[in-house]
């Protein structure tokens, strides 16, 4: 935990910068010492098909999901370090977003194989 979902204009990157930021988003998320490196879950979707105030012009998301118990102070420390490492990558993007959300402690399920 944390689950750092990323979606970007799929014509902002080639397959090699995508995996540089996916890096440096998780990197970014270790440096705020909220979790434990082991953890951290980062992806990315290229969005192909998009509006950015009626326009066609280039965009991050990034959806840091985190389970409950933050205080709103590190979640702004987190999404700060997060647009931090994503502006450092230099992709042009219009806009950049990112958002802290909490997930349902009591609904999330997790397995893992051994």
């Amino acid at each position: 935990m944390p689950h750092l979902i990323i979606h970007y204009a799929q014509s902002l990157a080639r397959d090699e910068q995508v995996h540089q930021m996916l890096d440096s988003v998780h990197a970014a998320a270790v440096s705020t010492g909220l979790f434990d490196e082991t953890h951290i879950r980062v992806r990315a979707f290229p969005v192909a098909f998009y509006r950015v105030g009626g326009d066609r012009a280039p965009f991050i998301h990034a959806q840091l999901r985190i389970l409950p118990g933050r205080s709103d102070p590190q979640k702004k420390t987190l999404s700060a370090a997060v647009l931090a490492a994503i502006r450092g990558e230099g992709w042009g993007a219009k806009v950049i977003t990112v958002e802290v959300v909490d997930m349902d402690g009591n609904s999330y399920a997790k397995h893992t194989a051994e």
